[in-house]
Formats: structure tokens, C-alpha cells, sequence
């Protein structure tokens, strides 16, 4: 960390000190500790998420390649917490996509790095056209991706013998058939192309990390809401997702600035 600013040093140690409180103060009274999943659940899995999460998230807004490497874990984690919380298209995205995006990640900006250095890359920006397109195409995909959701929603509650549907829960809130479904898939599909753009080093995947988010901070807000017995492991995986939110506006800064350099 000889090479990280004193925002950077203090971002990363306030959240983590943060996903580190929340453990303690409420995996303390609300771990079954008759049950071996519990204890794993509250203890271990949730925190090591979100920990894992956020540093791989400081260190892509830093251009580091190192942030792969963290990327594994955190995807590998963050996809069986998506699980339990019902959340189904973040469990497909981390398991089937973010997982191997990590490989291939790594391996793209390898042949991407500055001269003289062995970690950082060189960014770049992304045509007005090149915009535009990435942006209807995410839309459509997310529409298309949200109505699969919503077919097999009934089909995985009952599969994974689940009392009940976040997206339902979240569907009845809205007053919007589908809605949940939509919501899901939205991150999903942002996501996917962020870390295509992300993995092409283009400055603009920030502004698409920022809906993201938003987005599933709120979605993470609202299985607490629905199911306050999740509060133990569903609390730090919220901190995380604002942690993202900050980082991702300070990553769209510092990536802005890298692609004005003269790198390429």
C-alpha cells in the first residue's frame, strides 16, 4: 500500500472497520449457533464477502491488476450470499460469470500495462457512438433477462423449498408486476457490461458500476426490511454495496484523468 493515497488508506480502513462492526454487534445475537450454516453464514462468509469485495473494488479504481486476484474471492462468496438471500440473477452472474471475468480479466490487462510498470494499465475512453450502443444494448438485454427471472422465480421457491419471493416482496411494494424480476436483472446486466468495459480498460464501466450500486444497495435494504432475521449477514453485505457506491464515483475520477494520459 506504499503507493495508495491517505483517501484511499482511510476509505478502505472506515468500511472495513465498518463490515467488522456490523459482524460483531449483530452475528453475536443472531447466530444460531446450534447450526454449523449459521455460524459459517454470520461469521465467516458474509464478512470475508465484503471485505474481499471492497478490496478489489479500491484497487480497480486504482487501475491495479491486483484487484483480479481479490475479485475471486469476493465473487465466490458474494454469489452463495445471493443465493441465500433469493436473489438468484446475482447468484448466476457471480458463480457462471464474474468468476472466470476474473481470468480473462486479468489476462487482458496484462498485455494493457503502463510502460515501466507491472500492475497498473493504461485506460482509455469510449466513443460517443460506442456509448450509445452499449447503452441500448444493456437495456434491451436487462428487459429480456428480467422476463426469464420472473418465469422462474416460482420454479426455484419451490425447488429450493423457499416460504417466500423477494421479488414478490418487492413486486408488492412497487405495485408493478415483474418488477422485482426487472430490478434483479438490471444489476445483472450492468454488471456483465461493466466488466466487459472494465476488462477493456474504458474509463466509461464507472458510470455503470455507479447504477449498480445504487441499485442493489437498495436491494440488499430491502431483504433486511423483508426478512429481519437476515440482518446478521445481509448487513455487511449492504456496507459493502455502499462502500462500491463511493469508490465507484472516486474510480469514474481517477479513470477519467488515466485516459486523458498519454499512455496509449
Amino acid at each position: 500500500m506504499k503507493d495508495w493515497t491517505l483517501f484511499e488508506k482511510a476509505w478502505l480502513a472506515v468500511f472495513c472497520a465498518l463490515v467488522l462492526t456490523a459482524t460483531l454487534v449483530f452475528s453475536r445475537t443472531g447466530t444460531d449457533y446450534s447450526d454449523a450454516g449459521s455460524i459459517l453464514l454470520n461469521w465467516v462468509l458474509s464478512p470475508l464477502s465484503a471485505i474481499t469485495g471492497i478490496f478489489c473494488v479500491v484497487l480497480a479504481a486504482k487501475g491495479s491488476i491486483r484487484t483480479y486476484l481479490w475479485g475471486l474471492i469476493s465473487s465466490a462468496t458474494y454469489g452463495f450470499l445471493a443465493y441465500v438471500g433469493g436473489y438468484y440473477g446475482d447468484m448466476l452472474l457471480n458463480w457462471v460469470y464474474f468468476l472466470p471475468m476474473q481470468v480473462v480479466g486479468f489476462l487482458a490487462w496484462r498485455r494493457r500495462l503502463r510502460p515501466q510498470s507491472r500492475v497498473y494499465v493504461k485506460m482509455q475512453a469510449l466513443r460517443w457512438w460506442q456509448w450509445l450502443l452499449t447503452l441500448a444494448a444493456g437495456a434491451l438485454a436487462a428487459y429480456l433477462f428480467g422476463l426469464l427471472l420472473s418465469r422462474m422465480d416460482s420454479w426455484l421457491t419451490a425447488a429450493l423449498k423457499r416460504s417466500a419471493s423477494i421479488y414478490t416482496y418487492i413486486d408488492g411494494i412497487a405495485g408493478i408486476p415483474h418488477f422485482g424480476a426487472l430490478f434483479d436483472a438490471s444489476t445483472e446486466v450492468l454488471q456483465i457490461f461493466a466488466q466487459i468495459l472494465m476488462a477493456l480498460c474504458y474509463a466509461e464501466q464507472w458510470w455503470l458500476w455507479i447504477l449498480v450500486n445504487i441499485i442493489t444497495a437498495v436491494m440488499w435494504a430491502l431483504v433486511i426490511v423483508a426478512d429481519p432475521a437476515s440482518l446478521p449477514w445481509a448487513l455487511p453485505t449492504l456496507i459493502m454495496w455502499v462502500a462500491y457506491l463511493v469508490n465507484s464515483v472516486y474510480g469514474l475520477v481517477n479513470w477519467k484523468k488515466g485516459a486523458k494520459l498519454a499512455y496509449v
